[in-house]
C-alpha cells in the first residue's frame, strides 16, 4: 500500500492545540508541610495553590469561632487536626509533583511563620494558666472581687490559645453574682431583723454551696453576718437568734451559724429586758427576764434578770393596782358600781367593829350616819353600800284623825317604816355580801296631819311613812356597817 503525500493547504499553517508546557518550579514538601501546620495555608500559598489556602483559612477561622464561643476542647483537637490534615495534604501535594527540590528559604519562612503561631498560642496558654492561679486564689481566699479581676484580664488571645481554661473563671463569677444577690438579701434583712430576707439569702448562699469549692466565698458572707451580731437594737438581736435556733440545718457551713445561739443570747435577753423594762412594757420585760432565768440559770446575766423580775412584779401590781382603784373609782362616781362590781385588791379587810363604806344609791339617809362609817374615797373603805328607791315598810300603828274644818268623820291612818332596797358589796373583792331591805323605824301619830281638799272634799292618805330620826337611821344601817 502506498500513500500520496499531499502538499499542505496554502495560507496560514494549522498548528493545532498548543501543547501543555510542564509546571517545572520545584516543590519542598518539608516546606509545605511546615507551612500548613501555622493554620495559616501558607504551605499552600507557597506552592500557589491558592483556593486551598483560602479553603484552609476559612477552615481555620470557622473552628477559632466556635472554640471562642463554646470554649470546649473538642475544638482544640478540631484545630489540631485541622493543622495536620493540611499538613499531610500539603506534604502530599508537593511530593507527587516531579519536579522536587529542597528550598531552604522557604522552610526558614514557613518554620518562622509556624513558630511563631505556636509560640504566641504557648505563651497564651501559659498566660491563661497564671491567670486562671490567681482566680482560684482569689477564690480559695474568698475574694469575689479578685475573682472577677482575674477574668477581666482574659482577651482574643487568651481565648485563642486556651478558650476552654480562659472560660472556666466564668463559673466562678457566675457563683460570686449569686453569692452577691444573696450577701445583700441578708445585709438588708439583719438589721431589721427580717427572718423571712435572712432566710432567702441563705437559701440562694445553700444553691451556691452546691460547688464545694465555692466554700471560701459563702464564708467570706457568713462572718459579715456572724460579725455584724449582735445588733443596737438587742431585742431584734433576739429575733435573729430565734431564727437561727429553728432553722433547719443545710448540712454545710451555714450551719456554723447557730453557735452564735448560746454566745449571743443571755446579753441579748438581759439587754432587752431592760429595754422593755425602760419603756414601762413590764409584762414583756418579765417574760424576756424569766426566759432567761430559764434558758442560762448558771450565767451572770440571769442574777441580774432576777432582779429585773422582782423589779417588774412590783410595776405589774402597781399598774394593775391603779387600774383596779381608776376603776373602782369611775364606778363610784357614777353611781354604776352595783351594776358592774369591781375589786380593789388593797382595800381594807372586813373586820368586826366599824367597817367603812362608800354609800351609793338614790336614798339621803346616809347623810345622817356617822363620819367614821364612811369611807372618804374608795381605796380606804371596806365595803360599798349601794341603795334602791326607797318604799313603805311593815306597818307600825294605825291612828285616827278628825278634820278640824270641813268634812266630818273619823279617818285612819297606818304609819309605815322606811324600806329600803340595798346590796352590800366587798370592795376587797367585789363580792356581794348581802341583798336585803333595812326599815327605818321613826315616830308615829303626829297630832296633826295636813292633807289637801277640794271644795272642802278630801281624805288624808291611808299610809304615811314615819318620822325618821338620826338614831333610826344609824340603827338600820348599823348592821351593814359594823361587824361582830
Amino acid at each position: 500500500m502506498s500513500y500520496q503525500q499531499y502538499p499542505p493547504p496554502q495560507g496560514r499553517p494549522y498548528a493545532g492545540p498548543a501543547p501543555k508546557v510542564p509546571d517545572r518550579r520545584p516543590r519542598d514538601p518539608v516546606a509545605v508541610a511546615i507551612g500548613n501546620l501555622s493554620l495559616l495555608g501558607l504551605g499552600y500559598f507557597l506552592i500557589r495553590r491558592v483556593f486551598l489556602g483560602i479553603v484552609g483559612l476559612i477552615g481555620t477561622t470557622i473552628l477559632v469561632l466556635l472554640l471562642c464561643s463554646e470554649r470546649k476542647s473538642g475544638y482544640e483537637l478540631g484545630l489540631a487536626g485541622w493543622a495536620l490534615l493540611q499538613a499531610l495534604h500539603g506534604w502530599w501535594l508537593a511530593k507527587r509533583h516531579p519536579y522536587r527540590s529542597t528550598s531552604v528559604p522557604k522552610r526558614v519562612v514557613a518554620a518562622v511563620v509556624t513558630l511563631v503561631v505556636i509560640a504566641g498560642v504557648a505563651f497564651e496558654r501559659y498566660d491563661v494558666r497564671r491567670i486562671d492561679k490567681e482566680a482560684i486564689a482569689a477564690r480559695q481566699a474568698g475574694n469575689c472581687a479578685g475573682v472577677r479581676a482575674a477574668e477581666a484580664k482574659y482577651n482574643l488571645g487568651h481565648r485563642l490559645g486556651d478558650a476552654p481554661r480562659s472560660g472556666r473563671v466564668k463559673t466562678d463569677v457566675s457563683a460570686c453574682d449569686r453569692i452577691d444577690e444573696a450577701a445583700e438579701k441578708i445585709r438588708k434583712a439583719r438589721p431589721v431583723a427580717d427572718t423571712a430576707g435572712l432566710q432567702a439569702g441563705f437559701a440562694r448562699l445553700s444553691a451556691v454551696l452546691v460547688a464545694p469549692d465555692q466554700v471560701p466565698t459563702v464564708r467570706t458572707v457568713l462572718d459579715e453576718f456572724i460579725h455584724g451580731l449582735p445588733l443596737k437594737d438587742s431585742c431584734r438581736t433576739l429575733v435573729i437568734i430565734d431564727w437561727l435556733r429553728t432553722r433547719k440545718p443545710a448540712g454545710n457551713i451555714l450551719d456554723d451559724a447557730k453557735q452564735l445561739v448560746p454566745k449571743l443570747e443571755p446579753n441579748a435577753l438581759l439587754a432587752c429586758g431592760d429595754t422593755q423594762a425602760a419603756k414601762a412594757s413590764w409584762p414583756q420585760a418579765r417574760a424576756t427576764y424569766v426566759r432567761l432565768i430559764n434558758s442560762y440559770p448558771k450565767a451572770k446575766q440571769a442574777v441580774r434578770a432576777r432582779a429585773g423580775v422582782q423589779k417588774a412584779d412590783q410595776a405589774i401590781l402597781q399598774a394593775k393596782i391603779k387600774a383596779e382603784l381608776d376603776r373602782v373609782r369611775e364606778l363610784v362616781t357614777s353611781g354604776d358600781y352595783c351594776a358592774s362590781p369591781a375589786k380593789f385588791s388593797l382595800a381594807p379587810r372586813l373586820r368586826s367593829g366599824v367597817n367603812r363604806a362608800v354609800f351609793g344609791g338614790t336614798d339621803t339617809y346616809t347623810e345622817k350616819l356617822p363620819s367614821q362609817w364612811k369611807g372618804t374615797t374608795a381605796d380606804n373603805s371596806a365595803l360599798v353600800i349601794c341603795s334602791s328607791e326607797e318604799t313603805q315598810g311593815s306597818a307600825v300603828r294605825t291612828c285616827p284623825y278628825t278634820a278640824i274644818i270641813g268634812s266630818s268623820g273619823t279617818h285612819y291612818v297606818t304609819f309605815h317604816k322606811i324600806a329600803v332596797p340595798v346590796k352590800v358589796y366587798e370592795l376587797r373583792t367585789g363580792r356581794l355580801l348581802k341583798k336585803t331591805t333595812i326599815q327605818i323605824s321613826g315616830s308615829v301619830c303626829p297630832s296633826t296631819i295636813s292633807y289637801t281638799t277640794y271644795n272642802g272634799v278630801g281624805a288624808p292618805d291611808p299610809d304615811e311613812s314615819v318620822k325618821e330620826t338620826a338614831a333610826t337611821i344609824q340603827a338600820a344601817y348599823r348592821p351593814l356597817v359594823v361587824r361582830p
